[in-house]
């Protein structure tokens, strides 16, 4: 199991130099159409996870899809929140202030049409990332849903969002409007360029 979460890990590290062929577009297929699942049921949370269960299945790739698909969504709604700020000893160059980093966990229920409901911070980091952590839920696209014996169920899933500590690329005051200034040459990460995944599915970091 070590082995598998180490290789999963190293996938995700390469995530943003691999690229993908669907650029960004998901097509996905609603299984129960018209379907409402608004009755009470047991919701099988990650603790309980058994063989018998099968876990919900994200569509179009199940699990390497949807961590590609939080990666793609977090790296486009990234939030300008400031960490620190490193100062240059160079007037006449700029500051280097950073973004601020943290794993969000979200808690969801996948319920039994294959929909992902009720989206609740179980770990936060700031307001900010919050809010966006939870719009993706917000968005999910429709699941396969979990079942045991064939029999639908809702299962409990929690999902970490990354968001690494960046240097951001602020303009500054001294800088004429030509559009000459690239944020002072250096975008990367000051922790490596880290881009480990915060945690697995089951809600117990890796």
């Amino acid at each position: 199991m070590k082995i598998v979460l180490n290789f999963l890990r190293f996938l995700l590290v390469m995530l943003p130099l691999m690229g993908w062929s669907k650029s960004g577009i998901y097509e996905f297929v609603d299984l129960y159409p018209d379907c409402v699942d608004n009755e009470s049921s047991k919701i099988y949370e990650p603790k309980e996870w058994s063989k018998e269960l099968n876990t919900p299945v994200f569509p179009g790739g199940g699990d390497l899809e949807f961590m590609r698909y939080i990666y793609e969504k977090v790296e486009r709604n990234y939030p300008d929140v400031v960490d620190s700020t490193t100062k240059s000893e160079d007037p006449n160059v700029p500051d280097k202030i950073w973004r601020a980093k943290g794993v969000v966990q979200v808690h969801i229920t996948v319920d039994r049409c294959g929909k992902a409901v009720n989206p609740v911070v179980v770990e936060g980091v700031n307001e900010e990332y919050d809010k966006v952590a939870l719009k993706i839920c917000d968005e999910l696209p429709i699941f396969k849903p979990g079942a045991i014996n064939g029999v639908r169920v809702k299962v409990g899933m929690i999902i970490p969002f990354n968001f690494k500590r960046e240097r951001l690329p602020i303009k500054p005051s001294w800088a004429d409007d030509g559009g000459g200034y690239d944020g002072g040459g250096d975008s990367g990460s000051d922790d490596g360029g880290s881009s480990d995944w915060g945690g697995g599915w089951g809600g117990d970091p890796w």
